[in-house]
């Protein structure tokens, strides 16, 4: 008997610390409370569940240093939670800004408050400058208006999963999860592209957020803030004597709402640009184009261009009418006027040909009037013979 009792003591003292080493501590009065928390002395993160929709609701974290018989508050964030709808997990991140920090143990206290009365309130420990090596690194982290990549450094062979997310504010706008990833002994690159559309020229911050399941449950997280900016660039053109194109492929998930110019100069000596004289210059709106959407623009020239050497300089103009990229190339036309025109020189020596307005062209009335001429003689001469004895 006494041997069954040591068996389920230590059974509870072993959930006892599977339940510490979550550092997760949650209590909750109604539908909406704190279902999940992370912090580090850089950033935080908590996601709020509710099982009815929720607006107005207000979060609370603060970052404590305890000590003995007290506790210090660092730095505490409040901030409105906004509207989300019912069964839907919400993240919230935000940023610390803590300057010369302190080796030792932290706590991330998360409180969720509607009309100053405390819903759930949770709390998150962490030790900052442990010695203890993480099986993983991060290398290298750049998000941009496209998506974001981290590159990750093993350890040792390591098991994780990846969670990229996109972060306006405090509200997590993006985020997406690769699991079961593994590396074994050399660094690798992991991307991920933004699903949803970006306002120009906003600034965002890109996050990756990799947990580590052993030897204990881990993560390891990186932050980077960026400005994202409509994209494209140019991957074919095409040009001739009587027009031009150019294939745009988009390069952001801004969506471009620019515009491609061409423009045309004779090149009166190959040497330079400066010995060019325009010819004629067109604009064309681009398709909107989104991350990898192609589209081609074509144009044609007013008239066909004759015989003679030609650059053709492309420009590729963003949202904000600035320059993104710019191609040239020469266009060569074998086209002489005068194949082109096929006219002949006026001696003013031919007759004309032209109607006189009566549907009758000056010659049809020439040749008439001889013929007319002929049978009248034809018939006076019978007439003379007809009369002799």
């Amino acid at each position: 008997m006494k041997s069954i009792l040591i068996v389920l003591a230590l059974l509870l003292l072993s959930a006892f610390q599977v339940s510490a080493a979550n550092n997760t501590q949650i209590e909750g009065t109604g539908p909406a409370h704190i279902a999940e928390l992370y912090s580090d002395l850089e950033s935080f993160d908590v996601t709020i569940y509710s099982t009815q929709p929720e607006k107005n609701l207000t979060l609370e974290t603060s970052l404590i240093r305890p000590g003995r018989g007290s506790e210090e508050v660092i730095a505490t964030q409040k901030f409105l939670t906004g509207s989300f709808p019912a069964n839907t997990r919400v993240t919230k991140v935000g940023f610390w800004d803590v300057r010369n920090p302190k080796r030792g143990a932290y706590t991330l206290r998360a409180r969720l408050m509607e009309q100053g009365q405390v819903l759930s309130e949770s709390k998150y420990e962490f030790v900052y400058g442990s010695n203890s090596a993480s099986r993983l690194q991060v290398d290298d982290l750049v998000p941009n208006s496209e998506g974001i990549s981290v590159v990750l450094s093993p350890n040792q062979a390591s098991l994780f999963d990846i969670e990229y997310m996109l972060v306006n504010g405090h509200d997590v706008i993006y985020e997406t999860k690769t699991e079961k990833v593994s590396l074994t002994s050399v660094p690798e690159a992991f991307s991920a592209s933004w699903g949803t559309l970006l306002e120009n020229n906003n600034e965002y911050a890109g996050r990756v957020k990799v947990h580590v399941y052993s030897p204990d449950q881990g993560f390891i997280v990186s932050t980077e803030r960026f400005t994202v900016r409509d994209d494209a660039e140019i991957t074919d053109i095409y040009e001739d004597e009587t027009g031009a194109s150019a294939t745009v492929l988009g390069r952001s998930q801004v969506p471009f709402e620019g515009s491609l110019v061409f423009s045309v100069y004779e090149a009166k000596e190959t040497s330079g640009r400066d010995s060019s004289m325009f010819v004629e210059s067109v604009r064309e709106r681009v398709p909107v184009l989104l991350t990898d959407d192609d589209e081609t623009v074509e144009v044609a020239w007013k008239e066909r261009l004759t015989e003679g050497v030609y650059r053709l300089e492309i420009e590729l103009i963003g949202n904000d009418g600035d320059v993104i990229e710019r191609r040239e190339t020469i266009i060569e036309s074998d086209l002489s006027p005068v194949n082109e025109s096929e006219t002949v020189p006026d001696t003013g020596n031919e007759t004309s040909e032209e109607d006189d307005g009566n549907g009758i062209t000056g010659s049809s009335v020439i040749a008439g009037t001889a013929g007319i001429a002929m049978v009248f003689a034809f018939f006076k001469n019978h007439n003379k013979k007809s009369k002799r004895p």
